[in-house]
């Protein structure tokens, strides 16, 4: 028997499920799509690839640098391999329901990207989420905050933490920067995630003005407890009225929601990796022995439309890949 002269291997960022982590993964896969269909979601499965043209809807520009592309044989079109499954229900709700009404959805389904992002440290991950649209209401954020708080549990995830923000106070910031500045929105992005007070002290002169470097140093230190939302509401007083009412509005879902006691608050305003298409709230949960969030979410109003009307939304998702290995069930 002449040997195989092939060397076998995987791709960097992808990896094969073998037992018995195969199967806890299909049993916890499970247990989510029971959560969310007896919480009132119904169940979709999105295809694996799309044309490139119109994938992810308004968030276009920020999903294709992330999908593997190539053209068909058949149409002669480009496709792409999904790497985000909410855009899909977003699709899905607009094009395919077309109603006025509130909808929800839930999916589970495997997705894969062409370069690791810091939220989803793998480029094969195995997306679980759901959504709700054409609710703009506190309540839907609450509902869906609730969620995947309880998505971790049910899958066996201790020690959450909740970390709380609002992506439309991090937009006015940054969009003033890309009108107004020679600095590169995904540099000024990377920054914020480190909380890095040198990093900002350190960009040049040249890119950024006075004003907009103290605005960047303010918001880099606005994270904590509570209390990081009266010292925004001082130190962002200047900047209008919305940047007040985004804050107020946090304010609003920290006071309505209930949290087991097990469960920790904390807020981040300069939180701004993964939440590039968000509008509103964005939420993400972490616990101690994780280096990044196990699940993200958040409200994202406009991505699609209905009827020709922008579409309100809000959902999470979380990736059972990286969570296996902290759920302390035994299956």
């Amino acid at each position: 028997m002449v040997a195989s002269k092939i060397h076998w291997s995987l791709p960097e960022g992808v990896e094969e499920i073998l037992p018995p982590k195969a199967l806890k993964i299909e049993k916890l896969r499970r247990a989510l799509i029971d959560l969310y269909l007896t919480s009132g979601y119904e169940y979709i499965i999105p295809p694996l690839i799309e044309f490139t043209e119109t994938l992810g809807g308004e968030a276009h520009e920020e999903l294709k640098a992330y999908a593997f592309t190539f053209e068909d044989n058949l149409s002669e079109k480009k496709l792409s391999i999904r790497p985000d499954i909410s855009e899909q229900a977003a699709r899905i709700d607009a094009y395919r329901f077309n109603s006025l009404d509130s909808v929800r959805l839930c999916y589970v389904g495997e997705v894969l990207k062409k370069r690791v992002s810091q939220v989803h440290r793998s480029r094969t991950t195995l997306q679980a989420g759901a959504e709700i649209f054409g609710d703009p209401s506190i309540e839907a954020d609450l509902e869906s905050i609730n969620l995947m708080l309880e998505s971790l549990t049910t899958v066996g995830v201790e020690g959450i933490t909740l970390s709380l923000g609002h992506s439309g106070l991090t937009s006015l910031i940054l969009e003033d920067l890309k009108k107004n500045s020679n600095i590169s929105i995904d540099k000024v992005e990377s920054i914020l995630s480190r909380k890095s007070e040198s990093d900002i002290n350190a960009i040049s002169s040249e890119d950024i003005n006075a004003k907009q470097r103290t605005i960047l140093l303010e918001l880099s230190t606005l994270y904590g407890g509570e209390e990081v939302i009266q010292e925004a509401k001082i130190k962002f007083s200047t900047l209008g009225d919305q940047v007040l009412e985004h804050l107020s509005y946090l304010e609003k879902v920290i006071e309505k929601i209930q949290l087991n006691k097990k469960i920790k608050l904390h807020i981040d305003l300069g939180e701004v990796y993964g939440f590039r298409y968000h509008t509103g709230i964005v939420f993400s949960a972490y616990i101690d022995k994780a280096g990044h969030s196990l699940a993200k979410g958040g409200r994202y109003d406009g991505l699609s439309k209905a009827k020709d009307l922008k579409r309100s939304a809000v959902g999470f998702d979380l990736d059972l890949l990286a969570i296996v290995g902290f759920s302390n069930l035994d299956l």
